[in-house]
């Protein structure tokens, strides 16, 4: 489908309905094409849609919310290297296939799956069983690999070359179908957008995938490079939620905090909470 260049921006995450079934727009490119996902549409009243929320799993976390995060909604996890972002991350996916029975994805688009396969053992978390369950899918999407005969292991190259967002988004819309996912964890969005120089490009893209993601039901959490040096990062305005994750230094020690910025329609605690990450995950104190 072509449509007039002026056009565009305003269409961008769209949702028509065509023969039974939504088309929702995920991107345009190529100059005036756009390109168009289709699913089955999932049909949910307002009263009860708004009534349903989802609870992390990490202890403490849930605490600070009064009800839990929306259901279908997409949060940024933000914050600098070091901060537990990815802990957050894996946590939220492990805790919902095996306390929630609700079956996740987790996009690695940095790190190797062995290597955070790695990390979930040194937290006592047996995600193999649940992949083989058919509960949690990993996925590795680091945009370039080489393989290095000396070493004998995978290794990622970022040679400013793009994924298309349409392609990304299509694949991530066909996992999702592949285990009936209702979590997605995308780490992270801030190297997905190191691809793009075009911004508005970036932002369309990014649009239509939360846009897609969210109409396909499942809560998604994207993870964020960020820290107060920073400009402040694209993701944070086109999601219905921020949570900060930060390193201070308090009393002459290093110490890592949490604090939500923003939940559309959630009430939630204003403090910055003290953040262990121990034998078993996070754990986020009251304070």
């Amino acid at each position: 489908m072509v449509f007039s260049g002026g056009l565009l921006a305003s269409l961008v995450g769209t949702t028509y309905f065509w023969a039974g079934e939504v088309i929702s727009l995920v991107v345009g490119v190529c100059g005036t094409a756009l390109y168009f996902a289709t699913f089955k549409p999932q049909i949910v009243s307002k009263k009860r849609k708004n009534a349903e929320f989802v609870k992390t799993g990490i202890p403490g976390f849930d605490s600070t919310l009064s009800v839990g995060l929306k259901k279908n909604s997409s949060v940024v996890v933000s914050g600098p290297p070091g901060s537990g972002k990815t802990t957050f991350g894996l946590q939220f996916i492990y805790s919902g296939a095996k306390e929630f029975e609700e079956n996740g994805i987790y996009i690695s688009l940095s790190q190797s799956i062995e290597e955070i396969k790695n990390d979930c053992k040194t937290f006592g978390w047996d995600i193999d069983e649940l992949v083989s369950k058919g509960k949690i899918l990993m996925i590795d999407l680091r945009p370039f690999k080489i393989k290095d005969e000396v070493v004998g292991r995978d290794d990622s190259l970022y040679r400013g070359e793009q994924i298309p967002f349409e392609h990304l988004t299509k694949f991530i819309l066909n996992s999702i179908k592949k285990i009936k996912a209702k979590r997605i964890v995308i780490d992270s969005i801030s190297i997905l957008g190191m691809q793009y120089s075009d911004k508005f490009y970036m932002r369309q893209g990014l649009q239509g995938m939360i846009q897609s993601l969210e109409n396909f039901g499942v809560t998604s959490l994207l993870i964020s490079e960020f820290s107060e040096k920073d400009e402040v990062p694209l993701e944070w305005f086109v999601t219905s939620g921020i949570i900060q994750l930060d390193n201070q230094i308090i009393n002459n020690e290093m110490k890592r905090t949490i604090k939500i910025i923003k939940l559309r329609g959630i009430e939630h605690s204003e403090q910055v909470h003290s953040i262990e990450l121990g034998s078993n995950g996070l754990y986020v104190y009251e304070d």
